[in-house]
């Protein structure tokens, strides 16, 4: 927060002080029309100045964020379901061969799901 102080300045120092101001408002007149672009434009350039180191000063106040932890991303192990899904797609043409059988058709089928399963049990037992 600026407060004007008696001497014309602001509290710290950093904004246009009334001489300033009047002085720009001076060569302004004194200049006449044609330059009062040229002036206005320098007045604003040096009020802006002012105000950057204002806010670069802040900037250098705050203190810069703690670094985020280290900690690795969770892995998830979609093994198992890639296994059960190559099971079910290979336990269906392999039922189609086990029925054409004769006779052990039947015998052949429980055959075939039992070794699937047996291979999807054992592989997820000494997985974990």
């Amino acid at each position: 927060m600026l407060i004007r102080m008696a001497d014309g300045g602001t509290s710290d120092g950093s904004g246009p002080s009334a001489e300033e101001v009047a002085g720009s408002l001076a060569a302004r007149r004194a200049l006449g029309p044609d330059a009062e672009d040229a002036v206005i434009e320098a007045f604003l350039e040096r009020t802006g100045q002012a105000i950057d180191k204002r806010v670069d000063a802040r900037l250098q106040q705050v203190p810069p964020p703690p670094p985020l932890p280290n900690m690795p991303l969770p892995h998830t192990d979609h093994t198992p379901f890639v296994l059960a899904i190559v099971s079910l797609g290979a336990g269906i043409p392999l039922t189609g061969i086990a029925t054409q059988f004769k006779g052990a058709g039947l015998v052949a089928v429980a055959m075939v799901w039992i070794g699937i399963a047996m291979i999807n049990l054992i592989y997820n037992r000494y997985r974990r």
